[in-house]
């Protein structure tokens, strides 16, 4: 029998349908079962009661190498993954019930209460009929790379992660926290963008939620990646700067910081706070909205300051308008009005 663990009484993804650009709807388990083998990896697909009817129900999007996806069979179901080789999974039920077997640890996850797959360790699922997740996954390849890239050498082999968390955790708020801003954005940036989504945004969203997985959950690295780190020494910083003012309208790959630097991010976001007081990322988050006040101050007809915003990767427009307005003594609409 799967453990039977306490309810967490708290907030959870919003429904993702409406915001989704990739659907999926379908009765028949043939169908089903390839459709997700092809979103995921080949696995069985068993119906616990054999007179019982599938409405499966898919919405995805996706932000670089982390796909969100909303899921739900509509029956009782048995599935047996076994390794999934290529990317880390978290699952997220926030309807109905899912019991997991994780290398053999059974365990019976609800809302408020989500699940971590690494790479190695076989997985055997039962979703209920009412189970309804949000299920995010991540690329091995990128993510590995994004771990290597902050503890400053190849890794051995994938992370071992803790296989559950709840929502109230501080990786439970910050996936909530994403999701919401991702559901909330990308459909938007993406309606009024000729090329999808802002890439900026798509990068800034991808970065958030590696970072949320490699930094609040815990893992066989965890240690390492908290060690303590070396004094300041200026090179690396200013090779970063200069990097980052030359390259501040392209996404930032966190992965080339590393490269740049010559040193481990966590080494880098060390001597970062040593020399300037900040990190990399709110340095480039500076040199950005002076890009939008250059923008602002010479604008067009067209110019509006979402649009303009989103195009520099700013997600949350209250907390770019505080942060403008912190910067510059004036709220991004003052500076377009001044100007037009």
């Amino acid at each position: 029998m799967f453990e039977v663990q306490q309810a967490y009484h708290v907030s959870l993804p919003p429904p993702l349908a409406g915001a989704a650009n990739r659907h999926f709807v379908s009765t028949e388990r043939d169908e089903v079962r390839s459709y997700v083998g092809r979103m995921y990896c080949e696995h069985s697909l068993d119906l616990v009661n054999a007179r019982g009817k599938l409405d499966t129900r898919i919405a995805e999007m996706r932000c670089g190498g982390v796909s969100l996806t909303e899921m739900s069979y509509g029956a009782d179901v048995m599935i047996d993954a076994g390794r999934l080789e290529n990317f880390y999974l978290i699952q997220i039920p926030v309807a109905g019930k899912s019991g997991l077997t994780l290398g053999g640890v059974q365990g019976e996850y609800k809302p408020g209460r989500g699940s971590v797959q690494d790479p190695l360790i076989p997985l055997e699922m039962f979703w209920s009929g009412d189970c309804r997740k949000i299920v995010l996954r991540f690329e091995r390849a990128i993510f590995e790379r994004f771990a290597e890239a902050h503890i400053g050498r190849p890794l051995a082999g994938p992370l071992q992660l803790a296989s559950w968390f709840d929502l109230t955790s501080p990786l439970g708020e910050m996936l909530v926290q994403q999701v919401r801003s991702m559901i909330g954005i990308l459909p938007q940036a993406s309606g009024s963008s000729p090329d999808g989504a802002y890439p900026l945004l798509e990068r800034h969203f991808e970065n958030t939620a590696m970072a949320a997985l490699l930094f609040l959950q815990p893992h066989n690295l965890t240690a390492e990646l908290t060690r303590g780190v070396s004094a300041s020494d200026p090179v690396p910083v200013r090779r970063v700067r200069e990097f980052l003012q030359a390259h501040a309208h392209e996404p930032i790959d966190m992965t080339r910081l590393a490269e740049v630097a010559g040193i481990p991010l966590r080494t880098l976001h060390h001597q970062f706070r040593q020399a300037l007081g900040l990190s990399p990322m709110q340095l480039l988050r500076d040199i950005r909205l002076d890009l939008v006040r250059k923008e602002l101050q010479v604008p067009n007809d067209l110019t509006s300051v979402t649009d303009v915003a989103m195009n520099w990767g700013f997600e949350h427009l209250g907390r770019f308008a505080l942060a403008y307005r912190k910067r510059f003594g004036e709220t991004p609409r003052e500076t377009l009005r001044r100007h037009r």
